[in-house]
């Protein structure tokens, strides 16, 4: 796949010019929501298309829940501390990826270990990562451990390479068997489906991005998935600096980050989710030629 992409795209621009990997596309309703929360003063953190936004992300991939967050990123961070990522914990993932990835693991103070990808799919390859596990690491307490480091290998974080799904039911189930928590990277690939499933369900938490360069965008922005009730309170509670609901106190009740996705960005995101279909059929169409 990888040899295949690059002569399609050496095949389709035969130019030396910049070729930029996506142009956003504004076709719909995203300037009448926008004047709607203008008019409404409701244009920070608070207000009825961050919820709705969250309403239709949960229903379109079949997760049970989405917290909205300022971007990708953010909700990869999140996603690996609640995953129980600690200060000098290991994190398998792959090369071919964006920084954000790393910068994640890297907020955690965890380590990234890199292992290669599969041709056909440019994602995690579950074959490396089996091999390495098997060869490298032992099973104490319930928890994996790096016999070169002595490192915990705590979280698996593949990556839907340019929205190709990863084989991720292979993968879920090597992180099973080696008592690995498994976080993926749906950063690029959202309406992206693996066996019926789409792409983010299959760990414990993902992260979808929403930059300028995604199937849909508002301008940033991103968002977490998961089907665990337990996390998705923790996780909308810490991307909202844990204050605790009270109608005048300011009280947090722990330390947490302002991760919060604002409800113009949200308006955005929902004007282009009802064009979503219509982006994917053009995206795959191209991929035909």
């Amino acid at each position: 796949m990888f040899q295949d992409t690059v002569d399609f795209i050496q095949k389709t621009f035969k130019t030396k010019e910049f070729i930029p990997l996506h142009e956003p596309r504004f076709l719909g309703n995203e300037k009448k929501y926008l004047n709607e929360c203008i008019d409404s003063t409701f244009v920070s953190s608070v207000g009825k298309y961050v919820d709705r936004f969250e309403e239709i992300i949960a229903e379109y991939t079949g997760a049970k829940y989405a917290i909205a967050t300022s971007n990708g990123t953010s909700a990869l961070h999140i996603s690996l501390l609640l995953s129980g990522i600690e200060a000098g914990d290991e994190v398998i993932t792959q090369p071919l990826t964006f920084i954000a990835t790393c910068n994640a693991i890297d907020y955690c103070n965890a380590k990234p270990i890199f292992l290669d990808v599969d041709k056909d799919t440019m994602g995690l390859s579950p074959k490396a990562l089996e091999v390495f596990l098997q060869a490298n690491t032992t099973q104490k307490d319930g928890e994996c451990i790096n016999n070169t480091t002595g490192k915990v290998i705590r979280a698996c974080v593949p990556m839907h390479t340019f929205g190709h799904a990863c084989k991720i039911d292979e993968i879920a189930q090597i992180c099973v068997a080696h008592n690995i928590a498994l976080v993926e990277d749906a950063a690029e690939s959202l309406g992206s489906y693996y066996k019926g499933k789409h792409t983010g369900t299959f760990g414990q938490m993902a992260a979808i991005s929403f930059n300028g360069n995604k199937i849909i965008t508002s301008g940033g922005g991103g968002c977490i998935i998961t089907d665990d009730e337990a996390l998705a309170k923790k996780a909308k509670h810490i991307t909202t600096t844990a204050k605790v609901p009270h109608k005048w106190e300011y009280t947090h009740d722990m330390i947490a980050y302002n991760y919060r996705m604002p409800n113009l960005n949200a308006a955005l995101l929902v004007a282009q989710l009802e064009n979503l279909d219509m982006f994917l059929e053009n995206k795959r169409e191209l991929a035909q030629i």
